[in-house]
């Protein structure tokens, strides 16, 4: 084995002197990057900058690292290049290709022969690190862009030479990111806002994909090493970008995360060939002295595989190690059942992605959360030695993975509840006690069922027992018999009202309990009086039925109905005759009688010739003072003929016109 070491050590160090051969500049000064899954903006400000996207751990926002905020030389275009952990990008103003280091230090390599006539802000690098592919856009005055041409920058060229394909596809393409599992290049097409996908070598593009909508616009596309796809683009037609969003490889389908910093032009790169360590537990919430599934997902996109790799876990307080329920790696587990810690070692890592599962007991802890984090180590050097653990279900990268640990709210409670008269049992369901995930608690009734209810059909008493982890609780039933009964009374022996009439309604109640409570249903909004009340006044307009509905304090319940009918005689009489002096007031004025409770709208009276005379608006039938009395402006209106018009409004909402005319006599 030393052997084998020893001739690998050997084998790097002839790599490297091979690289520095290849390209001197490497021995000189530029300091690669670490590669730990990080996502990297380039913003054409003045000057122009080179930053880390981050999320605030605090407000989920998306904030920008500075890593330099004085680059010498603008750049766009840009990719990382896994084989030398550097950034390499043009400059789109004279086409020279540039790297960029960890300080975010600029040195111009190459003078490249691009097309002056295009604009080259689409690139990254191929995940064999050979060639930076660039993609260059013409643009026309109506606002269309066209996808020009795609060139192949040769990396390990020292004359950096370029293969140009042109292409002929309608396609405004700021940036272009290649898949870190699949080798597949994708890009966003801003015009159509949808993915593409794209040909690195017969320069094709694919528009499988529907638009999206959103972003409208990103200059920043780059995959972490799981695969997942994220832009950084403006949410509409006006804004800056200043949001960042997923993106699914598989549908196309974009879901804005978070909101950003502005950035009128940016450029985006990540470094996803690397080794990631996400952290899950399932479930995320337990019982004390119950057991849990952590999973650890490991992701080796590096490109390479790696040998000696150990995965160390410091459990919570109070939680230990039960068995491994999943490991593809092997390994060595240098952990015992009731250790307080899980220690993988000796783990050969080959390219891809893995779940090793383990299960823990989470002892006698406390109610509460308790958080904790994995560590993988004896990474290379230019991957960052080690690798904490991701909870991925947080938008916060490298954070810890928390669990909730639950508690039984109570010891003991005791609860009453009736049968009522009419039902064969009723159900005793514990669940409304307890707030806990399916599955986390057992139940035993007095008759040994497990079940997390019973249906009792007898009064009696009745228990059952809660169990989740080494937490117990009771729950005591007391089941009475109960009964209630309604009936509705009436306050008069009729059934049919006329139109207008109100009629009082009552209840007889029989009632076990000690609380009754009343619910008179109202078809009619606003006929009940009172809909809460024992007995109430009603006033249909329509022929009805009333349903009352009475409860006891244990839930029982009863009800009643009883159906009224409204006599609608709706008769108005006009007179056709009157006379103002007549010794006889109600003969001496022109009103309508009948309905009590019809109003007329209007009511007008004209001459031969059509003159108004008289009108009069709202009032009420058999309103003798607010009829006609034969005068006109204060003068008496001669003996003849009048006609009138009035418009009577009823209570049941009908409204009726009525026409005729009326002989007014002296």
């Amino acid at each position: 084995m030393r052997t084998i070491r020893t001739f690998q050590v050997l084998s790097r160090v002839l790599m490297i002197l091979l690289l520095q051969q290849i390209h001197p500049a490497l021995s000189i000064a530029q300091r690669p990057f670490t590669c730990e899954d990080q996502f990297f903006l380039t913003l054409s400000t003045n000057p122009p900058s080179l930053n880390e996207v981050i999320i605030d751990p605090q407000t989920n926002a998306v904030v920008f690292k500075s890593i330099n905020s004085n680059v010498a030389i603008d750049v766009n275009a840009a990719g990382y290049r896994v084989t030398d952990n550097l950034i390499y990008c043009v400059n789109p103003n004279n086409g020279t290709l540039v790297r960029l280091d960890a300080d975010g230090k600029a040195e111009a390599l190459a003078k490249l022969p691009l097309n002056p006539n295009l604009s080259y802000f689409a690139g990254d690098v191929t995940p064999d690190g050979r060639y930076l592919i660039v993609i260059g856009t013409q643009y026309y005055v109506n606002g269309l862009a066209r996808a020009a041409d795609l060139v192949r920058i040769d990396l390990e060229d020292p004359a950096y030479s370029i293969t140009t394909i042109q292409l002929n596809w309608l396609a405004q393409i700021f940036d272009i990111a290649f898949h870190p599992v699949t080798e597949e290049l994708y890009g966003y097409d801003s015009g159509a806002q949808r993915l593409v996908k794209i040909d690195p070598v017969a320069g094709t593009i694919s528009f499988d994909f529907p638009p999206s909508g959103v972003p409208v616009t990103t200059g920043s596309l780059f995959f972490d090493a799981y695969g997942n796809l994220f832009a950084y683009g403006s949410p509409d037609f006006v804004s800056d970008q200043n949001s960042l969003y997923s993106i699914n490889p598989t549908t196309g389908a974009t879901v804005r995360l978070f909101k950003g910093p502005p950035a009128a032009a940016s450029d985006g790169c990540s470094c996803p060939y690397t080794i990631a360590l996400n952290k899950t537990v399932e479930p995320r919430q337990a019982f004390s002295c119950s057991d849990v599934e952590y999973v650890f997902e490991i992701v080796n996109t590096s490109r390479r595989p790696h040998e000696g790799i150990l995965l160390e876990d410091k459990l919570p307080p109070g939680f230990t190690f039960v068995s491994v329920s999943s490991n593809p790696l092997g390994g060595n587990v240098l952990s015992q059942p009731g250790d307080n810690f899980f220690r993988l070692a000796d783990v050969d890592l080959p390219e891809g992605r893995f779940e090793i599962k383990i299960i823990v007991n989470t002892g006698m802890a406390g109610p509460g959360i308790y958080r904790n984090q994995a560590v993988l180590q004896n990474l290379p050097a230019a991957l960052g030695g080690s690798r904490l653990s991701d909870d991925p279900t947080t938008p916060i990268k490298e954070d810890s993975t928390a669990i909730t640990i639950l508690a039984l709210a109570f010891d003991t409670i005791s609860v009453e509840k009736a049968l009522c008269e009419g039902t064969d049992l009723i159900r005793l369901d514990t669940r409304q006690y307890v707030a806990a995930p399916d599955g986390a608690i057992e139940y035993t009734w007095q008759d040994g069922s497990g079940n997390s209810f019973f249906d009792a059909d007898q009064p009696g008493e009745y228990q059952v027992m809660l169990s989740a982890g080494c937490d117990t609780a009771y729950v005591f039933y007391t089941i009475r018999y109960s009964a209630i009964s309604v009936e509705i009374l009436r306050s008069e022996d009729l059934t049919t009202l006329h139109l207008g009439d109100s009629l009082l309604l009552k209840t007889n109640v029989y009632n076990t309990g000690d609380q009754t409570f009343y619910q008179w249903k109202d078809p009619q909004p606003g006929s009940v009086r009172c809909p809460t009340c024992p007995e109430t006044w009603v006033r249909p307009f329509n022929d009805i039925e009333y349903i009352v509905q009475v409860e006891n304090e244990w839930g029982c319940l009863d009800s009643a109905f009883i159906r009224l009918l409204v006599d609608k005689n709706k008769n108005v009489y006009f007179p056709n005759v009157f006379k103002p002096d007549a010794s006889n007031d109600a003969n001496g004025y022109f009103y309508p009688s009948g309905d009590p409770y019809a109003i007329l709208s209007s009511l007008a009276v004209y001459s031969r010739w059509g003159e108004l005379m008289y009108e009069a608006r709202g009032i009420s039938a058999n309103d003798m003072m607010a009829g006609w009395d034969g005068t006109y402006r204060g003068e008496l209106m001669p003996p003849g003929v009048y006609a009138w018009v009035a418009q009577v409004a009823f209570l049941d909402g009908e409204t009726v016109v009525y026409k005729g005319d009326v002989t007014l006599i002296r």
